[in-house]
């Protein structure tokens, strides 16, 4: 997860550049909700440190493994609302982070703004996702998968189902299936 490398960067930057002793939003998850920064602090913190903080991210335990098997009997997407301007390049950004980690996938869709729809448009059966925007309206259509943290604290309902780690994922997804 790149949340909470994301988070230091945030953090260091509103301390050490912006300087206006800005509260943190405890439930931010990106650029653009950890700190009330302007939009010229915003693309400034993107284009000195956002590529930095995604690439130095850890990936979770196992995921690697887990997503290696899933792929045996499943088509596999991987979805991100990545874009310009925040990243520069952000499809190649993505690309090297999961050849980088071994992370296999069929396709790898960049700068999705609407994953409700393409999930409908694709037939998806099964979402992963951890931003509250995405979770809430994908789980009326399908069940979606949510590594739990602060940041989708607050999403509950029948087709939310909270995990801790990989390997609970894989044991859902079987089961559904």
């Amino acid at each position: 997860s790149t949340r909470p490398i994301l988070r230091d960067y945030c953090i260091r930057y509103n301390n050490e550049v912006v300087k206006r002793n800005l509260p943190i939003n405890e439930y931010g998850f990106a650029t653009f909700n950890f700190f009330e920064w302007t939009h010229d602090e915003e693309m400034d913190f993107c284009s000195k440190y956002l590529e930095k903080a995604v690439l130095s991210a850890p990936i979770k335990e196992n995921a690697k493994e887990i997503i290696e098997k899933l792929k045996e009997d499943n088509y596999i997407y991987i979805i991100t609302s990545r874009k310009k301007p925040h990243f520069s390049e952000p499809y190649e950004l993505t690309k090297k982070f999961l050849d980088k980690n071994g992370i296999v996938y069929d396709e790898l869709i960049v700068g999705c703004e609407d994953k409700y729809n393409f999930c409908l448009d694709n037939n998806i059966e099964i979402m992963i996702d951890d931003e509250p925007q995405n979770i809430n309206p994908i789980s009326k259509v399908m069940p979606v998968i949510v590594f739990d943290g602060v940041q989708n604290s607050m999403c509950e309902g029948n087709n939310i189902l909270k995990v801790d780690n990989w390997n609970e994922v894989y044991d859902i997804i079987k089961n559904i299936k």
